[in-house]
């Protein structure tokens, strides 16, 4: 019975289930079973090149978190805060920088008030903790790039962007273990870097649901892919926006050109069509504020969906024709980052289940009925589930120890994950329709770098025991 279960499953994976079954019964084979061939091999092809995320997986599951030795501690570095309106948070993030175990006199801090209301403070009050403050004003130019890129033409006219060993890029509702740039520091010599990312958490992760499945999304990165990367010695990585370090050589000669929607996917190209060399490190963790509203949530997903899109459409096509003229597995594995996968693999279904239907309408029977239609339907949702439910598991028990929340509200949010995960779908969907702009998210959320890393590290010690 399992083994004839098993050969349907695979001739239907295949797409031939049904030439099969007209060749065997001697009737001819139906339109239907060639329509199945082509959608099935075309769907099967994409999965079996992007199945070594399945290996990534495990690796990230299983492989411990890869460490770098302690170098010397006399590289300068720069911290970049581009704040717009950030009044509340901005000093927050300025006092987890000056808690740096890292020689302070190799730290300098720059904040950008970009596009600040009149009322707002954030100059102020960065100004009056001796930052080095820049006021832009430039209403048609809003976007976080358009900042950066002034930054830096401004520090090339008059310092030099070799002035600094690395530039550190923070939002301001982020604040960051005490540690994270000498961790840094020691990945970028170690591995002469380009740039490296730290490790992504959550400084308002239990405040409610919203917040805590945003959390989880950003523990499934670090297991799927950051870390797998980082432990077999890869090239590739996704600079998320916030929490890394770009290396001044990267800035040498254009200063700061990314100026999309999602800035941080157009440099990933960039650099990955380079060859240029990115690292994860871990061990140098930061933690950023989740939306705690639904209608803010939906706003920043959309906001990273149509970025992610656009950068698909733009950046992946320059790191696919750059594979086959150079290929590397750096390349390769980039273009997947940008690949809307999900996207893809729902539509081409969806696009199969609808012409089968209108094959069946038009010529009756062929194979294909109304039922096999909602059974689609059924089992595209109930597998995304499932499949998300599974993940959320193994994604909780791994980070456990960064987790922020208890063991009630861990197995709470275990049911409720999946649905964040499946509304990407039609988030995908809606902004291919819509004009997604940047519009700043709202942070208020205070927390202490420190307090919240030795939380973790009591978490950590109390599992141990």
């Amino acid at each position: 019975m399992f083994f004839e279960w098993l050969k349907n499953w695979l001739l239907s994976l295949l797409g031939v289930d049904l030439i099969v079954k007209a060749v065997q019964e001697g009737n001819p084979i139906p339109v239907q079973a060639y329509l199945q061939l082509v959608f099935s091999v075309v769907a099967l092809l994409f999965g079996i090149l992007s199945a070594y995320r399945g290996i990534y997986l495990l690796i990230g599951l299983f492989a411990p978190a890869r460490k770098y030795k302690p170098h010397p501690m006399d590289k300068k570095y720069a911290f970049v805060l581009s704040a717009r309106n950030e009044e509340k948070v901005i000093a927050n993030l300025i006092h987890s920088i000056r808690e740096q175990d890292y020689p302070q006199e190799l730290i300098d801090i720059y904040v950008i008030a970009d596009n600040c209301d009149p009322e707002d403070k954030t100059a102020e009050i960065a100004e009056s903790l001796g930052c080095h403050v820049l006021v832009r004003n430039d209403p048609e130019h809003q976007r976080k790039g358009y900042a950066l890129q002034m930054f830096f033409n401004h520090l090339r006219d008059t310092i030099g962007i070799d002035a600094y060993y690395g530039y550190a890029f923070f939002d301001s509702d982020n604040v960051m273990a005490p540690n994270f740039i000498r961790k840094i520091n020691d990945a970028m010599q170690e591995d002469d870097l380009m740039t490296c990312t730290g490790y992504r958490n959550v400084k308002n992760l239990n405040d409610n649901w919203i917040t805590a499945t945003n959390g989880i999304n950003m523990y499934r990165n670090t297991v799927a892919v950051a870390r797998p990367r980082a432990v077999i010695h890869g090239k590739m990585q996704l600079i998320n926006g916030t929490g890394f370090v770009l290396s001044y050589r990267v800035l040498m000669k254009n200063g700061w050109d990314c100026l999309t929607i999602c800035e941080d996917g157009e440099l990933t190209a960039k650099l990955a069509v380079s060859g240029a060399r990115m690292g994860f490190c871990e061990e140098a963790e930061y933690y950023d504020e989740q939306p705690d509203t639904i209608r803010i949530s939906i706003r920043q997903r959309l906001r990273w969906t149509k970025g992610c899109l656009v950068n698909w459409w733009y950046g992946g096509h320059r790191i696919l024709g750059s594979f086959f003229k150079h290929p590397t597995w750096q390349k390769y594995d980039g273009y997947w980052d940008f690949f809307p996968y999900a996207l893809f693999s729902f539509m081409w279904n969806l696009t199969f289940q609808i012409a089968s239907l209108i094959l069946f309408l038009c010529v009756g029977d062929n194979g294909y009925n109304w039922w096999n239609f909602l059974s689609f339907v059924l089992t595209l949702f109930g597998s995304q589930y499932l499949t998300a439910f599974l993940t959320a598991i193994v994604v909780e028990i791994r980070e456990w120890k960064k987790v922020h929340f208890n063991l009630f509200e861990a197995i709470i949010y275990l049911f409720v994950w999946p649905f964040y995960d499946m509304i990407g779908i039609a988030l995908n969907l809606v902004c291919l329709f819509m004009n997604v702009t940047w519009k700043p998210i709202p942070h208020k959320s205070i927390a202490s770098g420190t307090e919240l890393y030795q939380a973790e590290q009591e978490k950590g010690q109390k599992k141990n025991k």
